[in-house]
């Protein structure tokens, strides 16, 4: 609930943003009030939204299961998610970037433009994927139209090993700290990551030192950090600017596998974007009365079928 909270909170602080920097580009008062009536005109979530969503996460979720060889079901379904989170439509849009924080779109600086059909430009708007699902041992996560995340889990948001470190000490690692790259960057491959855009980063490779309750001294942990950095932050790349990682990998050497996977720069990553085409008509769908809605409710809360 608290990652949900702060996703909402980060979609909010985006669209506060476009209208804080619409002065940039010499937007008129009756533009951001366009702006304004568009973002209400759609932002109100519908079940067949919801739907299409979450069927294009698990599709792509199960690439990546795929090519990690993560212990779910494959391929997995909608019954395997115990939680989800879908953003409204309006902070599904895909961003231009430049300039920033505008949907991009075939209208430029004109997607504001009153003057234009706002049909015409709705429909010139870019849906992509963004959100989130959990099933019981992995979270999935999704941003501006591609998977970002993929974290496993002791328990619903918990990162596995988060609370229970003390059971990791002593055990010996597979791995050492190149066998550690070496295991990631086979991973970013099979993922379809840009290795010539990657080998042009600087890695690094740490391991996890933790102070054990009651001890005196810090031991080493077989949990190691494989982060990819820009020598310099591009400045495009806004996700960076607080010193994050393009690229993180982390791998329990104990057992060679995943930990947590985040991509910060997806410029790196190749797969397909996750466009939601019909986007528009998905919005408006109407949502089936509330009494058919109610014999169902359990299936219904994870379902993607509205």
């Amino acid at each position: 609930m608290i990652k949900r909270f702060a996703i909402s909170v980060a979609c909010y602080a985006l669209a506060l943003a476009a209208l804080a920097h619409s002065d940039d580009w010499k937007f008129t008062a009756g533009q951001k009030l366009e702006m304004n009536g568009m973002v209400t005109s759609i932002n109100l979530p519908s079940l067949a939204w919801r739907a299409a969503v979450i069927q294009r996460m698990i599709a792509e979720a199960n690439f990546f299961v795929d090519r990690l060889h993560l212990p779910v079901p494959r391929p997995m379904q909608v019954t395997d998610i115990v939680s989800d989170y879908v953003p409204r439509p309006w902070f599904c849009i895909i961003e231009a970037t430049n300039p920033p924080y505008l949907p991009a779109s075939i209208f430029g600086t004109n997607i504001y433009n009153a003057a234009i059909p706002r049909e015409l430009r709705l429909r010139a708007l870019e849906f992509g994927v963004k959100g989130q699902f959990e099933t019981t041992n992995f979270e999935f996560g999704f941003y501006d139209g591609k998977l970002c995340h993929v974290m496993r889990l002791d328990a619903p948001e918990v990162e596995r090993y988060a609370l229970r470190l003390d059971d990791l000490v002593g055990k010996p690692s597979l791995i050492d700290t190149n066998g550690a790259y070496r295991l990631a960057t086979r991973w970013l491959a099979d993922l379809g990551v840009d290795m010539t855009g990657l080998n042009e980063l600087r890695w690094t490779v740490n391991q996890l030192h933790y102070l054990p309750r009651g001890a005196s001294n810090a031991v080493t942990l077989p949990i190691y950090y494989v982060d990819f950095n820009y020598l310099h932050a591009p400045a495009n790349k806004r996700l960076l600017s607080m010193g994050e990682p393009a690229i993180s990998v982390e791998i329990l050497g104990a057992t060679k596998e995943l930990q947590n996977l985040i991509i910060n720069d997806l410029s790196l990553s190749r797969r397909p974007l996750l466009l939601i085409t019909n986007a528009l008509d998905l919005i408006r769908t109407p949502n089936p009365p509330l009494k058919q809605l109610q014999p169902a409710r359990s299936i219904q809360t994870n379902s993607a079928s509205p």
